[in-house]
């Protein structure tokens, strides 16, 4: 498969223990889902693959943590039927549709809670919660002060000085920001080493607002407040603090597999103007990325992957069919995948990541 969709990144110990056992499921303790809205059209029939077929007949627990979209992802992963639920998010997602051509945060937020609550049914709620193999963890972030306002007056402001903050340094969002995880089980198996974190446990009750807030880009939709059994305040999405993740963060023993969008990862939604704040190798040395290739990326239809701007750049029509045409080509990158998987030849196609950043050449996906 010289050319291959679907790019393999690994970490040094990753690579290692791939090389030396080949690829399989039992290898990964922990699945991450990272935050970017559409973009995660051009790998959701990898989900289905490994829903469907890599992770298939799995006994042993594994946690997955995800941010907005992410979460959404990873929450169709813990329940009883995740094809169908995956199924029902895409078509819920690709077909949103909106009265009025610039609708409100509320009005989005709506339309998110419906497709949530569509997805979930009368049981998934449950199955989340008490699903004893996928542990779930939802990552939300709790606005301090004028950023747990809803008046945009103060929201921009304090938003905007929270950016600034960031550039300095990603500490400083402790000061603006508190992570609030929502997880199954009765503890959290993902610990984070940096930024304010709070640890609240899924019930059914919750699942449906912890998911929702985690995705509440501020500005574009309205917070959610006061989820059920957490701590009280106005609850945004959790890419915020943890866009893509800075893969630092305590997992159970083994490997962590991500598929994802983009050949590269950002740690916080203010670092992506920030090229230095990439996730560097070292950060990835137990982790395995799977993501589409550069080349595939420039056969899409206007030449790149989905993104939130279509909302306004493309016309109802038009955006649909073109997130339908990226998630039937996206196909191609599942298939790839796989073979590449059941060939028994997965270390001839890892590209190692060691401690300097990602291979540049790979970081030349057009995103948004």
């Amino acid at each position: 498969m010289k050319n291959s969709s679907c790019i393999l990144l690994a970490g040094a110990s990753a690579a290692r223990q791939i090389r030396e056992e080949g690829l399989h499921q039992g290898q990964f303790s922990t699945l991450v889902g990272a935050s970017g809205g559409p973009k995660w059209l051009v790998i959701s029939q990898l989900d289905r693959v490994l829903m469907g077929e890599f992770f298939k007949g799995r006994h042993e627990p594994i946690t997955t943590l995800g941010s907005s979209i992410g979460s959404f992802r990873n929450m169709c992963y813990a329940m009883k039927r995740p094809l169908a639920a995956l199924e029902c998010l895409e078509h819920g997602y690709i077909h949103q549709s909106y009265a009025s051509g610039k609708p409100t945060p509320a009005e989005i937020t709506a339309a998110g809670e419906r497709i949530l609550l569509d997805v979930l049914g009368e049981s998934g709620a449950h199955e989340v919660v008490n699903n004893p193999r996928w542990h779930s963890h939802f990552v939300t972030v709790r606005g301090r002060g004028p950023l747990a306002s809803e008046r945009r007056t103060f929201l921009a402001p304090a938003l905007l000085a929270s950016a600034l903050a960031n550039v300095v340094s990603r500490h400083s969002l402790r000061a603006f920001w508190e992570r609030v995880v929502f997880h199954s089980g009765s503890d959290a198996s993902v610990q984070f080493g940096s930024l304010s974190t709070v640890n609240t446990a899924l019930c059914a009750e919750n699942v449906c607002a912890a998911v929702l807030a985690s995705g509440s880009i501020p500005l574009v939709m309205a917070g959610v407040q006061n989820p059920a059994g957490a701590p009280r305040g106005n609850y945004r999405d959790g890419g915020i603090t943890d866009y893509h993740f800075d893969l630092r963060f305590q997992h159970p023993q083994g490997l962590v597999l991500y598929p994802h969008f983009f050949p590269f990862m950002v740690p916080g939604w203010f670092d992506k103007g920030l090229s230095w704040r990439r996730v560097r190798g070292d950060a990835m040395a137990s982790t395995l990325v799977l993501t589409p290739s550069p080349a595939f990326v420039e056969r899409l239809p206007y030449g790149k992957i989905p993104d939130r701007n279509d909302f306004y750049k493309l016309g109802p029509d038009e955006r649909v069919r073109y997130w339908k045409r990226v998630v039937e080509l996206s196909r191609q990158v599942a298939d790839d995948f796989h073979e590449i998987w059941q060939s028994g030849r997965a270390e001839e196609h890892l590209i190692e990541v060691g401690s300097d950043e990602i291979p540049h050449k790979l970081q030349q996906v057009r995103a948004a």
